[in-house]
């Protein structure tokens, strides 16, 4: 019997382009579009169920912020401080982004970004537009180019950017695709990404060869795409240094703005939802002068060729 899933690496290896036509084809067949009716459908009544829930949240979060923020729903800490929000998001948490503590464990690495200076940055699954915005505000000579599937949340990411005068630097698009990703990126980009385990089937470095070349956050979705975050390790150490951090505790005391709220509250307006195994990765592409590792030949000083290996005795 044929193992497709061998027969499908040699295919990429041998013609990644005869490969892609392939797969568009299969996309285009009455079996995959069953398929993913079906996945539309169970992922409709997901959101159904989420958007209850969110609804009963964010009304918690709006009464908060109300009668002990003056209604003032600007970001309090972290790397986007200052930046002015609202009560709209596009299914997330809102009081995190407020009080700043929203994915702080990669704070560094956006304060990071922020200091690189990118010529651009992708944020590939922007939602309302945190990050897209943020980024926009904080970096003013970088292009930020915010992709969503979802038409209502880029009509977000429009008024949160309005809200802070951003115009020039911000370009608000639909869905990122492999090809797009090989028309923008280029060795000053940065992609950050969170797209709920799609970044299992986007981030191909054998399709997408500019990949290489860019530098990248990914939260990962193991528990919807088990074993991405090490598929993707696979796919990028040898271009990339990689780096991955986890969801952690927050104490109150890292976010003064809680001093003026109920403690009763803090465990409320921290939370953000997501499993405590939960994962990022960075990936910062290898320089061009970057030595890579020889463990093979660790013993030979240059230029030194590995002596034979002498012959085992006779038997």
């Amino acid at each position: 019997m044929i193992n497709l899933e061998s027969a499908k690496k040699c295919l990429i290896n041998i013609c990644p382009t005869a490969y892609m036509q392939m797969r568009r084809l299969y996309q285009a067949t009455p079996y995959r579009r069953r398929l993913i009716e079906k996945d539309e459908r169970n992922a409709k009544i997901e959101r159904e169920l989420v958007d209850e829930r969110l609804g009963v949240r964010l009304a918690h979060e709006a009464k908060i912020i109300k009668e002990y923020l003056n209604n003032d729903w600007t970001v309090r800490h972290g790397p986007f401080a200052g930046m002015r929000y609202a009560p709209i998001t596009s299914s997330s948490l809102l009081s995190p982004k407020v009080i700043g503590s929203y994915e702080s464990p990669i704070y560094q690495w956006i304060t990071e970004a922020i200091a690189h200076n990118y010529q651009k940055i992708l944020n590939i699954g922007c939602g309302e537009g945190y990050y897209a915005v943020g980024f926009a505000l904080k970096s003013e000579a970088t292009h930020v180019y915010a992709y969503d599937s979802n038409e209502r949340a880029r009509e977000k990411v429009a008024t949160i950017a309005k809200l802070n005068g951003i115009t020039d630097n911000l370009h608000i698009r639909g869905q990122c695709t492999m090809d797009e990703l090989q028309r923008e990126v280029t060795s000053g980009t940065l992609i950050l990404c969170d797209i709920e385990g799609g970044e299992l089937d986007l981030f191909r470095p054998d399709l997408v060869p500019r990949l290489s070349e860019a530098d990248l956050i990914i939260e990962t979705h193991d528990s919807w795409r088990p074993g991405v975050t090490e598929t993707l390790t696979d796919r990028f150490l040898p271009s990339h240094g990689i780096e991955i951090i986890y969801h952690c505790a927050k104490t109150a005391k890292a976010f003064p703005v809680l001093g003026t709220i109920p403690i009763k509250e803090h465990a409320f307006l921290l939370e953000e939802g997501r499993p405590r195994n939960q994962r990022w990765m960075r990936l910062l592409a290898n320089l061009p002068e970057a030595i890579d590792p020889q463990p093979g030949q660790w013993w030979l000083p240059p230029g030194e060729i590995d002596p034979p290996v002498p012959p085992g005795p006779l038997e």
